[in-house]
């Protein structure tokens, strides 16, 4: 028997020379689930009622008895004040979605910090408008979050946001593993970052309440629980795989901006951009659109090294901005997802609606843990031609979270 190391001469054989039995062709091995129960769980918010610029704060015992976390999101109920039956609004943002409402998403774990996503509302706009689809955006958004629909007067809204980061993960939580508390903190926007409001008295404020964590609990047996914290006693640490989103914002000039971020990651899979004019953000009457403002070029190195050499030109070359921009989001070409996005003479025309310009840093497409690339400062290198604008920076990387047998947590990015 000889020993092959990668790139020498081995011989390769066709897999079409071998003979299989088609699936359809099999009788079913799927297996079943353990035994388990289910039940869906409300944890209401320790704080009290939330105005603008506040904070809720959820509070959860993790434990033997807690189960595995499934399906996580927040619902809460908010009401706009100082308006009247004249004032007529939407959401604001590119998406105009509730989660205009939120400033900064943090999730602890047993107070160590797992997710502190700035300016979670561009991020979520960026998500909503470019990772899902115009179906689901145009219907289910539409009931969940209120997306771009038109509101007259003050009605109380029940909204339903996804939670992304740690807890929006596919992968179950496994509360049974960890010790001490899960904390989730909502910070919330001010009424102008939050609205857009297109006629009738002025909104003034707005009051969140009822604000709730809602989780399928999956109660698995004792048995279960114990094999798996005697394996991680034998060093064999439980491993928790999320997407972590880092925001950042930079203050364009007419001309050409150096930026350097330092991320110091192992897995950075993109870097995606928005361009919001400065004054939509302190301005009620403004809707918060993400626009070109001109931009003839997006570079971005890793270390120093460029990692994209083709000219990223939104004013000449929006199809090729649009193409690395799916690339991020794993989508080029994936006809199962629509972006929001249209072309010149659409509902939410691409350069002055839903612009975005993004650079993928992933070395394959597989389902692997850690498939993006190393990086300790990422460098960004752009021109446009005004200065009021706000580019808002989304990094997306891969974390991952180890549990030890104490219950304890630590975090490999």
């Amino acid at each position: 028997m000889s020993l092959h190391t990668v790139g020498s001469d081995a011989k390769y054989i066709l897999p079409a020379s071998y003979d299989s039995v088609p699936q359809a062709f099999m009788s079913n091995k799927s297996a079943k689930p353990i035994p388990c129960s289910l039940q869906t769980v409300n944890i209401p918010a320790l704080t009290a009622s939330a105005n603008a610029s506040g904070t809720s704060i959820l509070q959860l015992p993790c434990g033997s008895s807690s189960g595995i976390m499934l399906n996580p999101y927040i619902r809460f109920d908010v009401v706009p004040t100082g308006g009247d039956g004249t004032s007529v609004w939407k959401w604001k943002g590119v998406s105009k979605s509730a989660s205009s409402l939120m400033n900064r998403l943090s999730t602890y774990i047993n107070s160590v910090q797992v997710d502190n996503i700035q300016n979670s509302d561009a991020v979520y706009d960026c998500l909503f408008a470019h990772s899902t689809s115009h179906d689901w955006y145009s219907h289910d958004a539409q009931v969940l979050m209120g997306s771009n629909v038109e509101t007259t007067g003050q009605a109380s809204q029940t909204v339903v946001l996804p939670l992304i980061g740690a807890l929006g993960t596919q992968q179950g939580v496994p509360l049974f593993a960890l010790n001490g508390t899960l904390q989730v903190q909502l910070d919330y926007n001010s009424v102008a970052r939050a609205f857009y409001q297109s006629a009738g008295t002025a909104i003034t404020g707005f009051t969140i309440s009822n604000v709730q964590l809602v989780y399928d609990k999956v109660s698995v047996e004792q048995g279960f629980v114990d094999k798996v914290k005697s394996d991680m006693a034998q060093g064999r640490k439980y491993v928790l795989g999320y997407t972590n989103f880092q925001s950042t914002t930079i203050q364009s000039a007419a001309g050409t901006a150096f930026f350097n971020y330092g991320l110091n990651v192992s897995s950075l899979r993109a870097l995606v951009g928005q361009q919001i004019l400065s004054a939509d953000l302190t301005t009620i009457g403004n809707q918060g659109l993400s626009l070109v403002n001109g931009l003839s070029q997006f570079q971005v190195s890793l270390d120093g090294r460029l990692i994209n050499s083709n000219t990223l030109n939104a004013a000449t070359s929006p199809a090729l901005v649009f193409a690395e921009l799916n690339k991020c989001f794993s989508r080029l070409f994936d006809a199962s997802i629509t972006d929001i996005t249209t072309g010149p003479a659409g509902a939410s025309p691409y350069a002055t609606h839903s612009f975005a310009v993004g650079v993928s840093a992933q070395r394959t497409n597989e389902a692997l843990a850690f498939s993006g690339s190393p990086v300790s400062v990422v460098g960004v290198n752009f021109t446009t031609t005004a200065a009021t604008f706000t580019m808002f920076l989304t990094f997306i990387s891969d974390y991952q979270i180890l549990i030890d047998s104490s219950g304890s947590i630590e975090i490999i990015r």
